[in-house]
């Protein structure tokens, strides 16, 4: 943006002289560019005058009673009017624009809430507050699945309905073990909601005590990328630095864990496609499988990773968790050690580079059995079948 913040669905001219070359620069070293927007007009905007004139932006019934706090939509001059027809086609203009540059995807952002003091075209603003996010998302799924041919867009609100216009991310969690906890646990809830994608900020957005500039703890940081490989699409992002370099005692172990996370593409994909035939999510609570075991009605801190994994994230500083193994055969991802369902396993000792992952026994899990560095260097005909049968040692030992 030309200021700070300031969202005018363009680039900097002065920092980026050729947009479309930089992005396409970007695309063939293997770089996806998402450009962040959000729903609201600023005062300052460029299009101001033509949204007001057009009504664009819902006009404002009375003057705002407040200057709002915190990138609310009352920091904004008007709320763009999915409502009107008119307003929906030139947010997608603004929006086709970028995608027509090779952009691949928006970051439909906010729009959990919206001007209350404003008359829209098609409903009362206590109506649309919560349908918002279901016509914003549409709009901008629209438009990009059009000029890219992937119906796809990143948002943050939404609402009943908004699973058809993926992916959902959850917002700017702490970068703490709560923060990591209540992701999880509120991800859990959102797939029990219908939302088969979903995923969150690697690792956590803010941190403390220093909102924006405080050092992520390396404990952190590592057990939410363990967490981000089992999670249906995985994104670092937050206040400060957020490259793995930047955590050098780490970072050969988080190097390991994209390896894997690059080895379960098939897999994942598999998964995904069964999602969109069966609306199953792809972060599954485990009441979604054992709805008669009253354990699992209680348990927010393990999941099933599409059908065949149960995951459970530490999130403690000490290493050590409690796991709770289902009815069934399980067996251990990484070492091959087949348990009995049923049961506790208790205060496991968990050392950083390793994570509880278990597969059920008899799975057979796609993999993709070479090393790359960008799935366009793919070729998923090529991918093999792990069987976790009485032959299998581990992930890594096969």
């Amino acid at each position: 943006f030309k200021t700070d913040w300031l969202c005018e669905w363009k680039f900097n001219e002065e920092r980026f002289p050729d947009p479309k070359g930089f992005i396409q620069g970007l695309k063939k070293k293997g770089y996806r560019v998402s450009l962040w927007q959000l729903p609201y007009v600023a005062e300052n905007a460029e299009q101001i005058d033509e949204a007001r004139k057009n009504d664009y932006i819902a006009p404002l019934t009375k003057k705002q009673d407040s200057e709002g706090s915190n990138f609310s939509a009352l920091d904004y001059a008007g709320t763009i009017d999915f409502t009107y027809p008119k307003a929906t086609e030139w947010y997608k203009e603004l929006l086709k624009n970028l995608l027509d540059m090779g952009v691949t995807c928006i970051k439909t952002d906010f729009g959990e809430n919206i001007h209350m003091d404003a008359l829209y075209k098609g409903m009362k603003p206590e109506l649309l507050n919560n349908l918002y996010a279901l016509l914003y998302q549409k709009a901008a799924y629209e438009i990009t699945k059009d000029v890219t041919g992937d119906g796809i867009v990143w948002a943050r609100s939404a609402w009943a309905g908004c699973q058809r216009y993926p992916l959902h991310w959850g917002g700017d969690s702490c970068s703490s073990w709560d923060g990591m906890a209540g992701s999880l646990k509120g991800g859990l809830h959102f797939g029990l909601s219908g939302f088969a994608f979903w995923s969150h900020d690697v690792p956590g957005f803010h941190t403390l005590p220093n909102f924006m500039n405080s050092v992520v703890a390396d404990d952190v940081y590592m057990r939410w990328t363990q967490f981000g490989v089992f999670s249906s699409h995985i994104r670092y992002h937050g206040t400060n630095k957020r490259e793995p370099w930047h955590y050098p005692a780490i970072a050969p172990i988080i190097k390991k864990w994209w390896k894997l996370r690059y080895t379960l593409i098939p897999y994942i994909i598999a998964q995904s496609r069964k999602a969109i035939s069966s609306g199953a999510p792809l972060l599954q609570a485990l009441i979604f499988h054992h709805p008669e075991d009253k354990l699992c009605w209680h348990i927010d801190d393990e999941y099933y990773f599409g059908n065949d994994f149960l995951v459970a994230p530490v999130m403690n500083s000490e290493n050590r968790r409690d796991v709770y193994l289902p009815e069934g055969q399980w067996v251990n991802f990484f070492t091959g050690e087949v348990l009995e369902g049923g049961r506790w396993l208790k205060d496991l000792d968990v050392p950083l580079d390793e994570m509880p992952v278990y597969v059920r026994q008899g799975a057979t899990i796609p993999v993709y059995p070479d090393e790359v560095e960008c799935t366009d260097e793919m070729d998923l005909s090529k991918s093999a079948e792990l069987h976790i049968d009485n032959h299998f040692k581990g992930i890594f030992k096969d």
